[in-house]
């Protein structure tokens, strides 16, 4: 009875540890099927800008500015206004990250692009970016101006710069709304002052004479306490622009193509003189009889022959070179108006 009693209890245990095994096995399996799924996700995960649709035409930018896009903003050339911001709150295209952006232009139209950086508070703008055939485009910073770096599908580059109207820094914003205010604040007091003119009038019209005579002299009395009205002397403020040159790449070739005859050499056992070294045409023994080289004697020898010629063509070499289009210069730029008397600002 004992030993069945330990069979049987040696049996439940087996069972059990098989069974332990079994669940075991099943949820690891479970876990690296999730797993799989998981990596299969993430691969199919691509950041886009813009909407997808049957119109809509795409191109693969690459941030390469060192700093955050926060800003990209997207319009037809003939367009008014831009695209909202394509970036959702929260969202930036980092340093060294390329996405696809889906855009829609008008027939005969080209790609107007706005473009902000992370702590800048100036946004540039490109104008009629011409899309046809780009391969790619790199964002890159240079002077503190975001440029595009456009390659084309036939290997060519192109560097596009900023237009100079691009989109004003939230300080100069601040000032021009700060002259709106105070422009706004001057109207309706001028406003006021008229209101009150003309109630005084009325009040002249239901009162005596006398009564007129005393609100003339405190009238009187007002308008010489008063100080006179102050009228802005608006002179135009410039600032010094620097436009970049501008340029463009092209193949220039360097080495026309050619054809070379090379010479074809074999190996060939010859006979030579002893004593003068030369090779020797012909029967050597009958050479012997008549040389007048000095040769008494002949040896063979097995020397590198020319046999014939080849042609090798040599393709024509090109190198890129960098051509300026318009040299880097300055102009002046009205930026505003400021009151000789008083330094106040206002928007141009």
């Amino acid at each position: 009875m004992k030993t069945n009693k330990l069979l049987m209890a040696g049996a439940l245990a087996f069972s059990m540890v098989l069974s332990g095994g079994m669940l075991t096995g099943c949820s690891n399996s479970s876990n690296t099927k999730d797993t799989k799924t998981s990596e299969v996700t993430k691969k199919k995960e691509v950041k886009t800008l813009g909407q997808k649709s049957k119109d809509s035409k795409s191109l693969k930018f690459t941030n390469s500015t060192g700093k955050k896009i926060t800003v990209f903003e997207t319009k037809s050339s003939s367009e008014e206004n831009f695209s909202d911001n394509l970036l959702e709150n929260g969202d930036v295209v980092k340093n060294k990250e390329e996405r696809t952006l889906y855009y829609e232009v008008k027939e005969n139209d080209k790609l107007n692009v706005k473009i902000g950086l992370q702590d800048q508070d100036k946004a540039f703008v490109f104008k009629d970016v011409d899309t046809t055939d780009v391969k790619k485009v790199d964002v890159s910073l240079k002077e503190d101006k975001v440029n595009l770096d456009v390659t084309k599908k036939d290997g060519s580059t192109a560097t596009l710069t900023p237009s100079e109207d691009s989109v004003k820094t939230e300080e100069e914003k601040k000032d021009e709304s700060e002259v709106k205010k105070e422009e706004k604040k001057e109207e309706t007091a001028k406003a006021d002052t008229s209101n009150k003119s003309n109630t005084s009038g009325s009040k002249k019209e239901n009162t005596t004479a006398t009564t007129n005579t005393s609100s003339n002299k405190n009238n009187s009395s007002t308008s010489s306490s008063k100080p006179a009205e102050h009228t802005h002397d608006w002179v135009a403020q410039y600032k010094t622009v620097n436009v970049p040159e501008k340029g463009h790449n092209e193949q220039v070739m360097v080495q026309a193509a050619y054809d070379e005859q090379v010479p074809v050499t074999e190996m060939q056992e010859i006979c030579v003189g002893n004593q003068s070294g030369l090779q020797i045409n012909g029967d050597p023994n009958e050479y012997l009889l008549n040389n007048s080289n000095g040769d008494s004697g002949w040896h063979s020898e097995w020397r590198e022959t020319v046999v014939g010629y080849k042609t090798v063509h040599h393709d024509a070499v090109y190198e890129t070179r960098y051509v300026v289009d318009s040299p880097a210069t300055t102009k002046q730029e009205l930026t505003g108006y400021k009151c000789s008397s008083c330094g106040k600002m206002k928007a141009n």
